[in-house]
Parts: structure tokens; sequence; C-alpha cells
């Protein structure tokens, strides 16, 4: 870890989930951060492509790391992109990686967790607060909307 520049050790970290990209802040109260570089092998590190790769069920790459070991292993294995628009959707349970169902519960935390190690690391402080932004409507359906922010929250 870096040496924090926060005051407090108490930190909130604020992420925007995005259905294509993800950005990461944070803030004591006193100090705030700007979008934190997740991504150092991003054009922009700042923002964090919302991609999961699964070469096989043992294994994870995330981010632009994810486009790139998908190409070099010639498309073999799961790429998983978009997954927050499925959180609406009452018929979709997950992805198989391997012979296993993973859970799109499960594939969200697996993004968000990674978002959080990575944001300790850059910034030299860790949080168990997190402030989750959610869009005003998942869908116009009030039920899938329910749905939506139920399945956000178990993630």
């Amino acid at each position: 870890m870096s040496k924090s520049k926060f005051k407090s050790k108490s930190v909130v970290f604020a992420i925007d989930f995005g259905t294509s990209n993800s950005l990461l802040g944070a803030t004591d109260g006193q100090t705030d951060t700007s979008a934190v570089a997740l991504d150092k092998t991003a054009p922009d590190p700042s923002v964090f492509r919302s991609i999961l790769y699964f070469p096989n069920q043992s294994q994870c790459f995330y981010g632009q790391e994810a486009v790139q070991m998908y190409s070099e292993n010639q498309a073999e294995g799961r790429l998983i992109r978009s997954i927050k628009k499925f959180l609406p959707s009452e018929n979709f349970l997950g992805s198989w990686i391997d012979n296993r169902l993973v859970r799109l519960e499960d594939l969200i935390s697996y993004f968000l967790l990674e978002m959080k190690k990575r944001a300790a690391i850059e910034l030299g402080v860790d949080s168990d607060t997190v402030l989750l932004g959610r869009p005003a409507k998942f869908s116009d359906d009030p039920i899938k909307d329910g749905i939506a922010e139920h399945r956000l929250r178990k993630a």
C-alpha cells in the first residue's frame, strides 16, 4: 500500500458501477479523491472497464487486462461484459464458467471486490464503508427495479 493522504482512518469508497465502465472515489469527510487509478493498463487508468474474463473457473482478470488476456488466449474461456444490465432480468441467473453456474450477484461482487482491493492499494487505506450509486430506475417495471436493487445490495 502507498502512504495514505487521508487525515482520518474512517474512509468511504464511492463507487459508480457502470454497465461499460466503473469509477471509484474516496473521502474521509476532510479529504476527497477524484477517480482513483484502478487500471494501470488502461488508456485512462481511472476508468475501470466493467469486464471480467475467466480463462477457467479458478482464475479471473478484470478491466483492460481481461480484454487483453481474452485476446491472447484466442477467445478461450468466458468474457463477461455489461453485467449490470442483467440486474432487472428475472430470467438471468448467472453465467456458466466451465461447468459451474456463477450467480449474477457473485459476478458483480467479484468485480466490486476487485475495485475495493485495487483502491486500498492505490490509496494506502482500506474501507469497510461503500457508497454505491444506482440509476434512478433499473427498469420502468417497479417489480424488476426492486429485483435489480435487491441483487445489487446482495452483491
